[in-house]
């Protein structure tokens, strides 16, 4: 029998007719990609590959396995969503597909309580662009995806809206632009932002100014200077650099808090997240999927309703602290 995990890797490949961009993509070592489709190879008796000097050709063998084998995987994981729907909570299969920002904000949050209600859960969390994200939901590979996909028209789609919270600016202690007041945006962009995507109104700003990097003619997003899909990494190169990171306050808190970066006095109304929950709308959601919206949906209430306290004790981004938030009461979640 051959193992969908071969399939999968053979699809990587075929995608990116390269074996160290597939194998990065599988978050695999390039030999170890190569012993997989070796491997596969052996198993059907087939060369599925040619190997060339700009990479790999699929061969009409690989073709044929390449067509069927997106449907294949596709039909395995129906049947994985139709078992857990029977199993329910105690044995469910979660994957979620989540922007850097969500990540972040509340779906690490969410997954932690969601663990500790069901510890026989079994989750899987991929931080990745919005765009494939709603790719992978619509072809069933994601259950959730919580992202910016913007005013999508997707009709297959349920889109539920969280609130936006405010983004702010932050840099290194030594950099030029801190402890200045009231910093235009002429300043700001006058030095290379390190962030993934970004979408709508900001995107547009950043655009127009002259800032570094540069904008999709397709969706009309900007990419910044420095383009990463990590929160934590963004802030990691900024304190090391003249590069600003943004994020929201929760997410900066923790280096501010310790010294390694401080805030820009610095906002613009389209500095806010807009990210939703998305799932297939004809869809039944299995249990885990359902146990993951509510808990979510709760932990981006306690975040709109801490908003407003923590706003009102942060200083002027001047002072370089940012207060901690006081611990949650007994009985709190």
């Amino acid at each position: 029998m051959i193992e969908l995990r071969l399939i999968q890797h053979a699809l990587a490949l075929g995608r990116t007719r390269n074996f160290a961009r597939a194998a990065d993509a599988l978050n695999l070592t390039q030999p170890s990609l190569s012993r997989s489709i070796a491997i596969l190879e052996r198993e059907l008796g087939v060369q599925l590959f040619d190997r060339t000097r700009t990479g790999v050709e699929p061969t009409a063998y690989g073709r044929l396995l390449l067509g069927q084998g997106e449907a294949l995987l596709g039909r395995e994981a129906e049947l994985r969503r139709q078992l857990q729907l029977l199993a329910g909570l105690e044995a469910g299969y979660l994957v979620i597909g989540a922007g850097p920002y969500a990540s972040e904000t509340s779906v690490a949050t969410a997954v932690v309580r969601l663990m500790a209600a069901h510890p026989r859960l079994r989750i899987q969390i991929v931080t990745t662009s919005p765009l494939e994200i709603v790719e992978k939901v619509l072809a069933g590979q994601f259950d959730i995806g919580v992202a910016d996909v913007g005013n999508s028209d997707e009709r297959r789609l349920c889109l539920q809206a969280f609130e936006p919270h405010e983004v702010h600016l932050a840099c290194r202690p030594g950099h030029p632009l801190a402890g200045r007041r009231n910093v235009t945006l002429e300043q700001v962009l006058a030095f290379p932002l390190v962030s993934s995507l970004v979408r709508g109104d900001a995107a547009t700003t950043a655009s127009a100014g002259g800032a570094l990097g540069g904008i999709d003619p397709d969706t009309g997003d900007f990419t910044p200077a420095i383009h990463v899909n990590s929160v934590s990494l963004a802030r990691r190169i900024a304190r090391d650099t003249d590069a600003l990171a943004p994020g929201t306050m929760a997410m900066l808190a923790p280096d501010v808090n310790a010294g390694r970066l401080t805030l820009v006095d610095f906002h613009l109304a389209v500095m806010q997240t807009r990210y939703s929950l998305l799932y297939l709308r004809d869809r039944t959601l299995a249990p885990a999927a359902v146990a993951f919206v509510d808990i979510i949906r709760g932990v981006e209430a306690e975040l709109m309703a801490d908003r407003l306290e923590v706003a009102a004790r942060v200083p002027r981004a001047v002072s370089g602290r940012v207060p901690r938030k006081p611990k949650k009461r007994a009985g709190g979640r």
